[in-house]
């Protein structure tokens, strides 16, 4: 009898634990579902905001990486070619269409005041002046024949490889010039015996303008 009454008392305890355990649960049931039918309006509002700011922000990650790349790839241009600059140069350096690098040239032209040449090819060339001459000063004309021992001697023509060599630019530099009406006075300004050179298209070869070759010492007369 004892033991029947024991089993029932830990029958009861059970059936009270389980009753409670139920009764929590569905309380807890019932806050969730309060807080989330309250809380509902403001998460309709609340999640797509974050959803926006966050396309936002990775949106504006990209400009900015975008920008940075274009800026460092512009200004990298700009001292190797000595503020001299075309849309093809630049759009191929910063891998961007074409479209895109002129809108970016010409933000940059406005402010830089920069100022343009046509080419005889129709190329548009996009001219630094102001940035060319505060970092990149021209070099000064040299009036006086240097000594015969330092001056290379002046040959009868030259391939533009050898004018470049003997100019001190590269062999770009020398093909974007050779067809432009100030050759003369640049090769002058850069030639290490004063002389200009002119292009021969039929030839492709560069010849020294007698008519323009500095007049010799009269050390070197004797």
């Amino acid at each position: 009898m004892a033991k029947l009454f024991r089993t029932a008392k830990t029958d009861s305890s059970s059936l009270v634990r389980y009753a409670a355990i139920f009764g929590a649960t569905l309380c807890l049931v019932g806050l969730v579902s309060t807080l989330v039918r309250t809380l509902l309006p403001l998460l309709q509002v609340l999640v797509p905001a974050l959803v926006v700011w966050w396309v936002w922000q990775r949106h504006c990650r990209r400009q900015n990486r975008q920008q940075k790349h274009l800026n460092v790839t512009f200004y990298r241009l700009l001292r190797e070619h000595r503020g001299r600059m075309t849309l093809l140069d630049f759009a191929m350096a910063a891998e961007i269409p074409a479209i895109a690098a002129r809108a970016y040239l010409d933000s940059r032209a406005k402010e830089f005041a920069a100022r343009f040449e046509v080419t005889e090819h129709g190329d548009v060339v996009y001219i630094f002046t102001t940035l060319q001459f505060s970092r990149f000063p021209p070099e000064p004309i040299v009036m006086d024949v240097p000594d015969s021992t330092t001056v290379p001697p002046l040959p009868d023509s030259l391939t533009q490889a050898e004018l470049a060599k003997r100019l001190g630019v590269t062999a770009k530099t020398v093909s974007r010039k050779k067809h432009l009406p100030t050759l003369l006075d640049w090769t002058q300004t850069r030639d290490p015996n004063g002389v200009s050179w002119s292009y021969d298209a039929q030839a492709q070869r560069f010849f020294p303008c007698s008519d323009r070759l500095p007049a010799q010492p009269e050390a070197n007369r004797n």
